[in-house]
């Protein structure tokens, strides 16, 4: 949609979702729509992916969490017939729940009317102001320098001789291995942002917003490959039998090998959380207590009070622990509240629940996270009743 302002780019989006629901167009309407599908081919290609997703929804088959009542609410609000639409196969892991939420995501921008504002406002407009987070960071290097890294700005990062230590690729910050530096780098993602790097011994991490990871330089010279974490990041650790690589936070340690996992340890956070997509980790409290966890599993511990780790509830892994690196909003049953922390730091406003009602309400639904505010708001509506309020920069969240 290329040179159009917010409120021209809901409307196509309003016009190309009633052209293929129960909601008829005028003629006037109708030729907007054919006017704009015709002005370039990305336009054509949305509308396309559109009907694609619409079509797959009603010729296959799976179960999915809350998606019939989900799909019931929706269908009522905007007089579509009672059918189930989210019926997919399962055609790949986390993707099959993401593209059965796609259809219900885009409806949702037509039926929601649950904002409002103080007199005179315009809540609409005002969201539609609040833009998602991007890809950028700021790196602090051994002498106290920082360093602003931007997504697609090319950057090399030097030590001591000039000696090439990292360099900024897209939204990768990739080091160079066996440069022979000394001393600590600290990334800093700031809350609206995240980003990935690519250690010296090939590990992958991608950290998430409101986060700062610190780690050496000379990582592949160390007995023991060491990060320390505030925030929340998901790690991709590359095999070394001989060196473990040890995720540290303020309350729980998690030493893996080669796998796959995502942590969570905020700072004043209730909780810090590790959550194992692959292979197989070892997590130890601060009281020295320690526990094996297996691929497919999460272990959680309390920020507030002291734990002992093999007493721990163990729940099972869910795409929606770690689906937020792939640039995607997923949540499963999710708490509005929980909800409510994720869409804070990404969107980079403060939200206040007016009543206890709201927090206690579950949300299950998945979209893109490069949509404004203002479409995720009304995702959410459609199947939770609550109301929005957005003024002086914070979004109020009230259950009527």
């Amino acid at each position: 949609m290329k040179d159009m302002n917010a409120e021209e780019k809901a409307k196509m989006q309003d016009l190309m979702i009633r052209s293929i629901t129960a909601d008829p167009l005028t003629v006037q309407e109708q030729k907007e729509l054919s006017d704009w599908l015709n002005l370039e081919p990305g336009n054509r290609q949305e509308y396309d992916d559109l009907l694609t997703f619409r079509s797959l929804i009603k010729q296959e088959q799976v179960n999915a969490p809350d998606v019939d009542q989900a799909w019931g609410k929706v269908s009522q609000r905007i007089g579509a017939p009672l059918r189930s639409p989210l019926k997919i196969s399962l055609f790949s892991g986390w993707l099959k729940y993401a593209a059965i939420l796609v259809l219900l995501s885009t409806v949702g921008l037509l039926v929601s009317r649950n904002f409002y504002s103080g007199p005179g406002s315009k809540p609409e407009q005002t969201l539609a102001a609040v833009k998602p987070g991007s890809h950028h960071a700021e790196l602090i290097l051994p002498n106290g320098e920082h360093v602003k890294l931007q997504d697609q700005a090319p950057l090399n990062i030097s030590g001591d001789q000039n000696a090439l230590v990292a360099r900024n690729k897209g939204n990768i910050l990739v080091y160079a291995t066996g440069v022979g530096q000394e001393g600590y780098h600290k990334l800093i993602v700031p809350e609206g942002a995240q980003y990935e790097i690519i250690l010296p011994d090939k590990s992958h991490a991608w950290v998430n917003s409101g986060s700062e990871l610190t780690y050496r330089i000379d990582f592949n010279n160390s007995a023991i490959r060491e990060v320390k974490l505030v925030g929340e990041a998901y790690f991709k650790v590359a095999k070394d039998k001989k060196h473990p690589f040890i995720v540290k936070t303020d309350h729980m340690d998690v030493e893996a090998v080669g796998t796959a996992f995502n942590v969570i340890a905020y700072k004043g956070a209730d909780y810090t959380e590790t959550a194992l997509v692959e292979g197989i980790v070892n997590v130890t409290d601060k009281q020295g207590n320690k526990q094996r966890m297996l691929a497919g599993s999460k272990i959680r511990i309390s920020n507030k009070k002291i734990n002992t780790l093999p007493g721990l509830e163990k729940t099972s892994l869910a795409y929606d622990d770690y689906a937020w690196k792939d640039g995607v909003f997923v949540f499963d049953n999710m708490p509005l509240e929980q909800i409510c922390e994720q869409i804070s730091r990404w969107y980079r406003v403060k939200i206040v629940f007016s009543n206890d009602g709201a927090r206690k309400l579950h949300f299950t639904g998945s979209m893109q996270k490069d949509k404004p505010l203002s479409t995720v708001l009304r995702f959410i509506s459609t199947s939770t009743n609550v109301k929005f309020e957005f003024k002086n920069s914070t979004l109020y969240i009230t259950k009527p």
